[in-house]
């Protein structure tokens, strides 16, 4: 089998457009290299995925005066440090350490660690989710020359619903990696290793045995059926700088902020809450529900 790999320098297939509200701009690349197919190069680079959360603007105050919180770097022998005059390194022997900054580490390294190789191909149905660390990036070609090739390899993942499976150098540490077509894009998603996983088994463990009965299975189906809509990426985002920024408001002017109304859950039979549930999903999509009908009546009319 070809070998696919990205020389580095320095996420199941996806939905063709992206999400309302999704951040603009690709921002600063953080890799550059090669995509090689064999003996195809491709020169890409690599640029993040995803955009920080807003952090929360509150700081660390001393509860008696009102002043911030400073944390120094100190030398026990010289006192406060710069950042620029701190470096790393690794202690061989007790109290003994050896600096070591990024150029030696990347002399160091043989070819084939500065380099993705894609050794297995695989469908996205195979892969645990829990695998996936949260790090992902784009790919993008690098120069006009490229593109065909790139847009061949997007082509070919695509039309084989496939994805690459292989292992890279970042950050000083060999990391699992998986490459997949996203719309017109490649993505790599950083993965866990197997072994970084915990053992179901011992959750496994702690579940009863239990009987399924035929109404509550036939029920929950309907309740999923009822909730398989379009989903409207527009309705999920993060507000919780708009709830801060509420509460703070409200505190300057001397109001007692609202809290959310709890909502009362009433306490029913398994069953009682699969029927409640299924009538209360079905009258959200009444429309929807209605517009499947008459597509599937003129198709049975043609």
């Amino acid at each position: 089998m070809s070998t696919v790999t990205l020389s580095v320098s320095g996420p199941s297939p996806g939905p063709e457009e992206s999400p309302a509200g999704a951040v603009r701009g690709r921002g600063r690349a953080s890799w550059s290299g090669l995509l090689r197919l064999g003996l195809v190069a491709i020169p890409v680079k690599a640029y993040a995925a995803t955009a920080s959360a807003p952090e929360t603007p509150c700081h660390q105050l001393h509860a008696g005066c009102g002043q911030r919180i400073r944390y120094e770097k100190r030398c026990p022998v010289h006192g406060p440090v710069e950042a620029g005059a701190i470096v790393s390194g690794y202690q061989y022997a007790p109290d003994q350490h050896l600096v070591l900054d990024e150029a030696d580490l990347d002399r160091l390294r043989p070819a084939k660690d500065r380099a993705l190789a894609l050794e297995r191909c695989l469908e996205i149905s195979q892969l645990n989710p829990v695998l996936f660390s949260g790090r992902s990036l784009y790919l993008l070609p690098d120069g006009p020359a490229a593109h065909p090739p790139y847009a061949l390899l997007v082509h070919v993942f695509q039309e084989r619903r496939q994805a690459a499976l292989g292992q890279v150098v970042l950050g000083q540490r060999r990391q699992l990696a998986l490459v997949r077509p996203d719309g017109r894009l490649l993505a790599v998603h950083v993965l866990h290793y197997p072994t970084q996983l915990r053992c179901r088994d011992s959750f496994e463990e702690e579940l009863r045995p239990s009987t399924i009965g035929a109404a509550e299975s036939r029920l929950a189906g309907l309740l999923i059926d009822a909730c398989s809509q379009p989903v409207r990426w527009s309705e999920y985002r993060d507000d919780s700088a708009e709830q801060l920024t509420a509460l703070v408001e409200a505190k300057l002017q001397g109001r007692t902020p609202e809290a959310p109304a709890v909502e009362e859950t009433p306490i029913l039979s398994l069953l009682d809450a699969l029927q409640q549930s299924v009538a209360a999903a079905e009258q959200r999509v009444p429309a929807a529900a209605g517009k499947k009908g008459k597509k599937k009546t003129a198709r049975r009319s043609a």
